[in-house]
């Protein structure tokens, strides 16, 4: 399938296919008896046609709904693309992209990085959902039952996970990775332990997140005790009247073992004094 440079397209169950981009931000693809669901709309306009051209190799279907992960930039500041489609998203996702401020720290970041897409940034009009849910709703689409659920604040205030029950298979969205240090910057450590255990007892085989590749239940697990020793040896480095500059030198030693080798562990460090701030309120 010849679909856009940097992409492979893998059909993980009849009808269900991730668009994985190198390096960059994943996609669902979801084919239904007359339409498609789309999981993320990608980082800005440019992107999002490209993959409703992707989509285009798959079915002549028009694109139904449009599910937002969460609310960061790279997977939702392609919404206004879908102007006929259902865009479904956490009552928190839609607070926060209707937040003025919110969005406009984002647009500086992006504008300011230098990166191909930085001077697009500068024009997205920011389309929040038009369909949001404050806990758990279901779909039925393509014969199959999927359940959209938000299981607590972790990486957003607004992350959803899209489980497909039949195929035991869930889109994780930035929350799970496989071997690969989520953004940390606006999460909520306090309460993604939490979050992690409820998403660790969800039946499933494979899970397909917002970056890198396809993940099994196994790499699930990883993922939650990742986060588990993050913010629990923080935790403990604080009870010990540890500083900042002291404890992420205890933290990340003591992880570096396990952890060092997975995409992002080196960045962690930037992140760490506001994770420490956060866990010492």
């Amino acid at each position: 399938m010849n679909s856009t440079s940097g992409t492979e397209i893998i059909e993980v169950a009849n009808g269900i296919f991730a668009r994985l981009h190198d390096g960059l931000t994943n996609a669902g693809i979801l084919v239904g008896e007359d339409n498609v669901l789309v999981i993320d709309s990608l980082r800005v306009p440019s992107f999002a046609r490209e993959l409703i051209s992707d989509v285009k190799l798959i079915t002549n279907k028009p694109i139904k709904y449009v599910i937002d992960t969460h609310a960061h930039w790279d997977h939702s500041w392609g919404n206004e693309e879908f102007p006929e489609a259902t865009i479904i998203g956490h009552d928190n996702c839609y607070s926060e992209m209707v937040d003025v401020e919110y969005t406009e720290q984002w647009r500086s970041q992006i504008i300011t990085s230098g990166d191909p897409w930085a001077e697009e940034a500068k024009l997205v009009n920011v389309t929040p959902p038009n369909l949001t849910f404050e806990s758990e709703m279901s779909l039925y689409f393509g014969g199959r039952e999927l359940r959209l659920l938000y299981l607590g604040k972790a990486h957003t205030s607004g992350d959803i996970y899209i489980h497909v029950p039949s195929e035991k298979l869930l889109f994780t969205g930035d929350v799970i990775q496989d071997r690969r240090v989520p953004y940390l910057g606006d999460s909520y450590p306090g309460d993604w332990p939490e979050t992690d255990k409820q998403i660790s007892s969800i039946p499933i085989d494979r899970f397909i997140s917002g970056h890198g590749p396809i993940g099994t239940h196994q790499d699930l697990l990883e993922a939650c005790e990742f986060i588990y020793q993050l913010v629990g040896n923080t935790k403990d480095s604080i009870h010990q009247g540890s500083s900042a500059a002291k404890a992420v030198s205890e933290v990340l030693d003591d992880m570096r073992d396990r952890f060092g080798d997975w995409v992002g562990f080196d960045t962690i460090e930037e992140r760490f004094p506001e994770i420490f701030r956060k866990l010492s309120i």
